[in-house]
């Protein structure tokens, strides 16, 4: 793991390096969380009914969403992004040539990425409930193993967008497809039992529905385990078959790419 350290410590002095961007960052929590907390108590009689399975309050049901979303979107696009960057600096095919370990590598890669939206994540978290969100501790245990579940499932999606920049030097609008969908039809503003029965199928497919579900009802209700079975059983499958065909589009990417020898060209 000495590998993956030494990559994530480079990137953080990479970003280190713009203070400005790391500041204007976290400060842009507050222009995330404040309109969410007005926004979400005006709403909250209208949407009572509707979140009733997930929540008693709006204003969590929305923070939380928003901060599994986040979460979600960096698990998607950090690898990719990452190799995108070492390919156009010419640095891939050295990282590649060191003797470290390859899921080093790919730890390394996206590391930084990861812990600094596991960063803003608790800050959002911890702001919403300084306004009042009511968060059931009891499950966060629970939720946090929920949590690490839903965002190895959109690790898996990033493989396979990595592998297609290997290939083909970029993802297409794939990542964004991926995520606008799970966006609309996940369920991170208002629950998937609103959404028309004419795109629910579509809604059934995104991982990010049974996470955010079972995670809303152990974290915000506190829901035993057991209440989100069905839910954490799908989830677990998705995420097996998600990494599985990510890991192996990867391999095969890249056994490629080096015998085309484009590693190192943009």
């Amino acid at each position: 793991m000495r590998e993956a350290v030494a990559l994530i410590r480079a990137a953080w002095l990479t970003a280190t390096s713009y203070r400005v961007g790391m500041l204007t960052s976290l400060l842009g929590l507050v222009a995330v969380v404040l309109p969410l907390y007005f926004i979400a108590t005006a709403l909250q009689p209208a949407m009572a009914h509707a979140i009733a399975g997930e929540s008693a309050q709006y204003f969590g049901f929305v923070i939380l969403g928003a901060v599994t979303f986040s979460l979600v979107s960096t698990c998607t696009t950090a690898l990719p992004t990452a190799i995108d960057g070492a390919i156009g600096r010419g640095t891939l095919e050295v990282i590649l040539g060191t003797p470290a370990r390859l899921p080093a590598i790919c730890v390394g890669l996206m590391g930084y990425g990861v812990l600094w939206a596991l960063l803003r994540g608790v800050l959002l978290l911890a702001a919403a409930v300084a306004l009042g969100a009511s968060i059931a501790w009891s499950g966060a245990p629970v939720g946090l193993a929920l949590l690490a579940l839903t965002m190895l499932c959109y690790v898996g999606f990033g493989f396979v967008l990595s592998a297609l920049v290997l290939v083909f030097r970029t993802s297409g609008p794939l990542s964004a497809v991926l995520l606008t969908a799970s966006m609309l039809l996940g369920g991170v503003y208002y629950p998937t039992r609103v959404i028309p029965s004419w795109i629910r199928d579509v809604a059934d497919a995104m991982p990010l529905t049974y996470g955010l579900r079972a995670l809303r009802q152990v974290v915000l209700r506190g829901a035993p385990l057991v209440t989100v079975a069905r839910d954490v059983e799908i989830l677990t499958a998705m995420t097996m078959i998600s990494v599985a065909v990510g890991v192996g589009a990867f391999a095969l990417a890249l056994v490629h790419a080096r015998r085309a020898g484009t590693l190192s060209s943009y």
